[in-house]
């Protein structure tokens, strides 16, 4: 994955870190953790992204149809600013959204003999793709502030496949996080928390 930077333990839990590029706020850093759940993280195309989240039956249509000139009055999103500001080893949780096909169904009004008996006919309407969020709207919308290009989110792995197909990076496959982080041999586990705790130790010593 584009975006992928390290597989490392933090603060006691072993995480999938990704180096986000923002044109105005360089790079940003977010995480997964969480092996044991049914999930998948699929790098998407900042436009495409967008695109889908504005179709008529995505989530919070309010946000999405404005842009980088009225996303900052949102009144939570100077705490996704501080969540960026901390680094590579205080990451920000990635994005969790849905993916999915909404059906319409569509009445219609027959008549027999004349006009005189009515009946009413269901049918589907054509399809519409839609997005919707778990959580991370503030995180996304701050993404698309700074000019992200692409970015990782995380959803259900029933939904990556359509996802990675309306928004995806091209070239990109969706991973699930279970693929991210297999279970670490004995030397890895080891190195990696004793990498976390001198990490822990100079953080609290540079106080």
């Amino acid at each position: 994955m584009e975006t992928l930077h390290a597989i490392t333990r933090i603060s006691g839990k072993r995480r999938a870190v990704f180096r986000v590029p923002t044109v105005t706020r360089g790079d940003v850093f977010m995480s997964v953790a969480d092996p044991s759940v049914q999930r998948a993280v699929v790098e998407v195309d900042a436009i495409r992204f967008l695109e889908l989240w504005r179709q008529p039956y995505s989530s919070h249509p309010e946000v999405a149809h404005l842009g980088p000139k009225d996303w900052p009055s949102d009144y939570k999103f100077h705490h996704a600013e501080a969540g960026f500001s901390k680094g590579e080893w205080n990451p920000v949780p990635l994005a969790s959204v849905s993916c999915g096909v909404y059906v319409e169904q569509v009445k219609i009004v027959r008549s027999r003999y004349f006009g005189i008996r009515k009946y009413v006919e269901w049918q589907e309407g054509p399809p519409s793709n839609l997005l919707g969020f778990t959580n991370g709207i503030t995180r996304t919308i701050w993404l698309l502030t700074a000019g992200v290009c692409v970015f990782p989110v995380e959803c259900g792995a029933e939904h990556a496949a359509l996802l990675q197909r309306l928004a995806g990076l091209p070239d990109s496959d969706p991973r699930t996080v279970a693929d991210l982080l297999p279970e670490p041999t004995e030397t890895q586990y080891f190195e990696e928390l004793r990498a976390d705790e001198e990490r822990i130790r100079q953080r609290y010593a540079s106080r």
